[in-house]
């Protein structure tokens, strides 16, 4: 969908319009959910967390000011629920399409040497904190740009460039120890 006509489906949105923002459900909805379930790896709670997020975007269209994307927007609502989900239910998450992207299926030497791999990438992930972890995933998996990242977690660009330097530089220094 052109980006005018988003525009125009959330000013009439935000007028009331409960047509106008149906449309805006069944447009972003998938796309919401593929990009929350990378984070959440289960269905069922994926499908939750979109729901939610969706009715506090209703909740909240007034709010928008356009100064993002619709859809960032969203994201951000979608993305600091999920966050508040892991927190609250104390489970360590991370995405499943990680390691997917790390294996390789040229052979079973390589497969395997990926597989450990991916294996010591997460576990290195699981020891940084929150703050890097996130803003990692968010780039390098979820393929987000530092403007679109530092609108989602609230933070300035300068911090997500830290922040993703900061885990680069972990993962490659602990990632070099493993092999020596």
């Amino acid at each position: 969908m052109k980006k005018n006509n988003i525009s125009d489906l959330v000013k009439l949105s935000q007028e009331g319009s409960n047509t106008a923002f149906e449309v805006l459900f069944t447009t972003f909805k998938t796309r919401l959910h593929h990009s929350l379930f990378k984070i959440l790896k289960n269905f069922h709670e994926t499908e939750d967390i979109v729901q939610q997020a969706f009715l506090r975007a209703w909740e909240k269209i007034g709010t928008f000011k356009g100064q993002s994307n619709f859809y960032t927007w969203l994201y951000r609502i979608g993305f600091n629920l999920a966050i508040t989900k892991i927190k609250s239910s104390k489970e360590n998450q991370l995405d499943e399409g990680f390691e997917q992207t790390l294996k390789s299926k040229d052979n079973i030497l390589g497969e395997i040497e990926h597989g450990q791999f991916a294996h010591e990438v997460k576990k290195l992930l699981d020891q940084m904190p929150e703050e890097q972890r996130n803003a990692y995933i968010l780039c390098e998996v979820d393929g987000k740009n530092y403007d679109e990242i530092a609108f989602i977690v609230g933070v300035p660009v300068g911090t997500v460039r830290s922040r993703i330097f900061r885990a680069r530089q972990f993962l490659i220094e602990n990632l070099k120890n493993t092999n020596e």
